[in-house]
């Protein structure tokens, strides 16, 4: 009996940490620090790939704070990766280099939320249409991050300085 039980409670404690988190769940039920406004202007750059015909492979706009490569929105318009063979082109993801439990994006129109497992530094997403778009248009954008080697929450409110370079990189 006592085996039976000891089962159980390995069961749920394994199935309750495996559980996705809603976008309202994460930013509202946990505590997060303000990261310091001079992190949050970001310079964007256009990096545009093409394959060995000169067709497009995708866009990417590559996001600078203070100098230091922080994360990227991409616009994809072909990919030799299974699993996003069968994608509607284009499609679009994020990229950010660092381990995060989580990640939260809210734009004026949009919410984003993920926490899959992460099993390099580099952490590629698939994100909205509708996210990458609010993006474009805005220029701002609220991240909230769950770093997974310390633990630690932030969340600040990001803003594009060069707007027309980002618009003009995924034309």
């Amino acid at each position: 009996m006592h085996k039976f039980i000891i089962l159980i409670i390995i069961f749920f404690s394994v199935t309750s940490q495996a559980r996705e988190l809603s976008y309202t769940e994460f930013t509202l039920g946990n505590s997060f620090s303000p990261i310091d406004d001079s992190y949050l202007v970001l310079e964007a750059k256009c990096r545009k790939s093409y394959d060995e015909r000169e067709q497009k492979k995708y866009y990417e706009v590559l996001l600078y704070s203070k100098g230091k490569h922080v994360f990227d929105f991409n616009k994809h318009f072909k990919t030799n990766l299974v699993g996003r063979k069968n994608l509607k082109i284009p499609f679009y993801s994020l990229s950010v280099w660092n381990w995060f439990d989580a990640l939260a994006i809210k734009t004026k129109k949009n919410k984003f939320m993920t926490n899959t497992e992460q099993r390099t530094m580099r952490r590629n997403e698939l994100i909205p249409e509708g996210l990458f778009a609010d993006i474009i248009k805005y220029g701002k954008f609220k991240i909230y991050f769950h770093y997974l080697l310390d633990n630690s929450k932030s969340v600040g409110n990001f803003k594009i300085s060069n707007l027309k370079a980002v618009r003009d990189c995924v034309k």
